[in-house]
């Protein structure tokens, strides 16, 4: 008999007994047949595990953080020149004095001034500061500005882009371009509009190819202020966290805000600290810029204008008024940047004035131009008040045919009608005190010939008529657009006024007194001298105005003399209406109105020139 011992690496024997084959034998051989396979595959299953954990465990520890991509909190700089490539202006540039020029012109009967200031951070509402961060705004006060973000490989290799809304603070861009952990280069630009996007950037290498041509199509601010920022070597945030980009955008053109001034004037007449004053005009002004305009091209990689092509079709400005409008300029970014500008003939009306030629303007600052980055404002002001004679050519106060004042567009005569002497440069209109040779002739309403004078003395007049004349005896017209009738008094080419170019006289005018002057009394035959008169002075030119001698009236009963030396009142050309009562201008020691009285008392006139 043999007998085999059952080895792992050995397979099992048969054991032979009396020349046979023993069947509790076979069954053992069996069971440990399938135990060995068993085993083998269990340990090839242990072995592929493990090497499976393995290579698990190796791959964890390799996984890429997840990305959430970047966030925009875009802010916009001042408006001051920085240029950006530098962190700061230097010590030099922040003391030097602001840009401002004053151009003067004339046109026909205007005197028309361009003001060019340089905005500095005080003018613009900006509180200054050396710090960069306290002088930017966010973008997102402006609305819904549409701004582009490019994203590069810090060698320039061109990555993806995608546009943005300034007023939506939760977007969140290219999560899935960039890794985590790694560095990039970013480019943000907008050109400021609210509804359309600033155009595409090239896919190339930002270093090599990275330009971007802007097409100007109008010169407002929405849709021209180019920004821009570009901030390199951002490393990317992991754990879910969008990396913020914080760089404000720099403005890389020049922005010139042009309004009209319409401002009184300032400062005392005479002296180096006078600034005259401004009208609106009455109708629409159109300008023209006469500046070159351009298409740029820009080098996404620093902001700077590497081309440019001018504009041979720039549209005018319409409707120009005492709203600023904002331009930008200058898009070749030149530092001798000049801006003209031009006023064609017949755009300006005030009252019965207009410029009767092209008014230009060329603010080069002998080639000390406008700068790319800054912002600047050119006040507009429209004036035509001055001193004319007969034939509305401009006279100084003093002249001898200098009979008319013009305030406001409308050319009023200087005495009352019926001074005999009517030269100021023997019989002075503005004397202080007044004269009784400035106090003229007394009227009934719609009666051509006068009632008195200033010499009449204060008594009673013989004949007084009693009788009202017929309304319309002084105007053909309506109040709105009077015509001179025939009963009018005043000479030709001149009229009895209206009310409402009494209260316009009034309006644009600063009221003062002189001479002695008594509480106003319907029953008080006033004072004997004849010193107090209502002065109205042009609030727009200080040195053009009108005095009014406080002649007071004739009574309607008897023509005798009432409140003289404390009002100065003057027949308007309108009637009341149904009544026997007319309209007043009325200028007291310290204000003025218009009023109504019985149209057969005596007042003086003051004569307008005849413009409907």
């Amino acid at each position: 008999m043999k007998l085999t011992g059952i080895m792992a690496d050995q397979k099992p024997r048969t054991q032979v007994v009396n020349g046979g084959t023993n069947t509790n034998q076979k069954l053992f051989i069996t069971i440990m047949k399938t135990m060995y396979q068993t085993i083998k595959i269990k340990l090839a299953f242990f072995i592929l595990l493990t090497i499976a954990v393995s290579c698990s465990k190796e791959k964890g520890e390799n996984t890429i953080e997840v990305n959430k991509g970047i966030k925009l909190a875009l802010t916009e700089a001042q408006f001051g020149g920085d240029n950006i490539s530098l962190a700061k202006a230097s010590a030099k540039a922040s003391a030097a004095k602001p840009l401002a020029i004053t151009q003067e012109v004339q046109s026909g009967p205007f005197t028309i001034t361009a003001e060019l200031t340089e905005n500095t951070a005080s003018s613009s509402g900006l509180k200054a500061s050396s710090s960069k961060k306290a002088a930017t705004s966010s973008l997102s006060l402006r609305g819904p500005v549409t701004y582009r973000v490019v994203a590069y490989e810090t060698d320039g290799t061109y990555i993806d882009q995608s546009v943005g809304d300034a007023a939506d603070s939760t977007q969140v861009f290219f999560g899935d371009k960039l890794i985590a952990g790694n560095k990039y280069t970013f480019v943000i630009y907008s050109l400021g509009s609210t509804t359309t996007p600033p155009p595409a950037a090239p896919t190339t290498n930002l270093y090599t190819a990275g330009t971007v041509n802007f097409d100007f199509t109008g010169f407002q601010e929405n849709g021209s202020d180019l920004m821009y920022a570009i901030e390199k070597d951002v490393t990317i945030l992991g754990n879910n966290t969008p990396t913020p980009l914080t760089a404000p955008l720099q403005h890389m053109f020049t922005r010139v805000s042009l309004l009209v001034d319409n401002s009184d004037a300032t400062g005392t007449f005479g002296t180096a600290n006078y600034l005259k004053g401004g009208y609106l005009s009455e109708v629409p002004v159109q300008a023209e810029w006469l500046s070159p305009f351009a298409d740029a091209t820009v080098d996404l990689s620093t902001g700077e204008v590497v081309a440019a092509v001018n504009e041979s079709n720039v549209p005018p400005i319409a409707n120009l008024n005492a709203t600023a409008r904002t331009f930008i300029v200058n898009q070749n970014r030149s530092n001798t940047f000049s801006i003209a500008l031009t006023i064609p003939s017949g755009q300006i009306k005030i009252g019965h004035d207009v410029n009767a030629q092209a008014v230009s303007f060329n603010f080069s600052n002998a080639g000390l131009g406008l700068k790319p980055g800054f912002s600047y404002t050119m006040k507009l002001r429209f004036n035509s008040d001055r001193y004319v004679n007969a034939l509305n050519v401009t006279r100084s106060a003093t002249a001898a045919d200098a009979r008319y004042a013009v305030i406001g567009g409308h050319r009023w005569d200087r005495y009352n009608l019926g001074v005999a002497n009517v030269n100021p440069a023997t019989n002075n209109p503005d004397a202080n005190p007044s004269v009784q040779a400035l106090y003229g002739n007394y009227y009934q309403w719609g009666r051509q010939v006068p009632v008195a004078n200033a010499y009449s003395g204060d008594g009673a007049i013989a004949g007084w008529n009693t009788t009202p004349a017929a309304d319309g005896s002084w105007n053909n017209g309506t109040a709105a657009a009077p015509v001179k009738a025939a009963l009018d008094p005043c000479g030709t080419g001149d009229r009895v006024p209206s009310q409402a170019e009494y209260t316009r006289l009034g309006t644009y005018t600063r009221h003062t007194s002189i001479g002695n002057w008594i509480p106003f009394s319907g029953t008080s035959a006033g004072l004997s001298d004849f010193t107090a008169a209502h002065i109205m002075t042009s609030k727009k030119s200080s040195d053009i105005k009108l005095s009014f001698p406080a002649a007071g009236h004739r009574e309607t009963v008897d023509g005798s003399q009432r409140v003289r030396q404390s009002s100065a009142i003057y027949w308007l050309n309108t009637a009341v209406g149904g009544n026997d009562r007319a309209l007043q201008g009325r200028g007291f020691q310290s204000s003025w109105d218009t009023q109504n009285y019985f149209k057969r008392a005596g007042y003086p006139v003051r004569c307008i020139q005849d413009k409907s």
